[in-house]
């Protein structure tokens, strides 16, 4: 099992939360062309906000979808503590619009034909919902899971917890066994797959998200597989809506850093690695080398030097130092032929 796959084993074990596929270098580019792109120019603006329908307080960190009249996901962006949230400038014509919040949603029509067009949506959310959901909202789905199969769960991470791959292999296939469509099982599966069979673990997460689709870490981990896979644009998908489920979860803005740097999208990356840290309690060295990739996507050499140094100073040793030091050389480089 490669470092990236492991990591993500720790992770999961320790905080059910996970993080990483392959890390795409500054300059790789996707080959995924199956979701449309953002807006950029042209067109009247829309924004609006997302209020809670019973207290009529704002909701925060609400995913805003706008859609096409078939239904296809034009663009996305998340509410402020305002619960506003803006597409800026779009096309002039009917739109689907949703937001969603945990396991609430609402959905309405717009008509966008004038300069401002603005929208209120009005989400049927708890109050602990509206100020902010931590993503432990227990589902339907887990419900269902028999008591043996959450034990033999329960065995699999902890095994896995002490590097007995084996062992936690043999007590997941007996808690899917008893329980095919155990999201969690599946999710940890596909996660120890990631490094040798990454067709098999996106297998995996499809079929947990079609069993459980509120359970955030199987959009987050298919986010990080189909990094993997090099298929960006779908993994933006799968991660803003494992986000929308849980907009707390820093490794979810970290894998949509890393599938923005894949797109040499450097400003969108530094933006979701800048997120990432705000939610992190304490430094983490591979969000530095990641807001150093994009700041030399973004060619400011003299803070990718900076970035780059303090991740050598915390990580000397690892499985990403000799990366890290060939791009410092050449920041280096950069800066001093300036």
């Amino acid at each position: 099992m490669d470092y990236r796959a492991r990591f993500l084993l720790v992770v999961f074990t320790a905080i059910s939360a996970c993080c990483f596929g392959q890390m795409p270098l500054p300059g790789s580019q996707s080959q995924d062309t199956s979701f449309a792109p953002r807006f950029s120019e042209g067109g009247a603006s829309l924004a609006g906000t997302v209020m809670a329908a019973t207290s009529n307080t704002p909701v925060s960190d609400a995913r805003v979808e706008i859609r096409d009249t078939n239904g296809n996901v034009l663009s996305s962006v998340y509410t402020n503590h305002q619960g506003a949230f803006d597409f800026g400038l779009v096309p002039e014509g009917r739109y689907h619009i949703a937001a969603f919040r945990g396991i609430s949603q609402v959905e309405d029509q717009v008509e966008v034909h004038s300069l401002n067009t603005t929208v209120t949506l009005r989400m049927a959310v708890g109050n602990q919902q509206a100020g902010g959901y931590t993503g432990n909202t227990i589902s339907v789905a887990q419900y269902k899971v028999p008591e043996k199969a959450r034990s033999e769960f329960e065995k699999a991470r902890q095994a896995t917890a002490k590097d007995r791959l084996d062992e936690a292999q043999k007590h997941l296939a007996k808690a899917l066994e008893i329980f095919p469509a155990y999201a969690d099982a599946l999710t940890l599966r596909a996660v120890m797959n990631l490094g040798s069979d990454t067709p098999a673990a996106v297998a995996d997460l499809e079929k947990a998200i079609r069993s459980d689709g509120n359970y955030a870490l199987a959009y987050t981990v298919l986010g990080a597989a189909l990094n993997i896979q090099a298929k960006f644009d779908q993994a933006l998908q799968a991660l803003e809506r494992g986000q929308s489920l849980a907009p707390d979860s820093w490794q979810g803005y970290f894998e949509m850093a890393k599938a923005y740097i894949g797109k040499t999208d450097y400003q969108a990356a530094l933006r979701q690695v800048e997120k990432a840290q705000s939610l992190v309690p304490k430094q983490f060295p591979t969000l530095m080398l990641m807001k150093a990739q994009s700041l030399l996507g973004l060619k400011q050499y003299s803070n990718a030097v900076n970035e780059l140094e303090a991740f050598l100073q915390k990580e000397p040793h690892g499985p990403n130092t000799a990366t890290a030091q060939k791009m410092l050389e050449e920041a280096r480089q950069q800066v001093a032929s300036k």
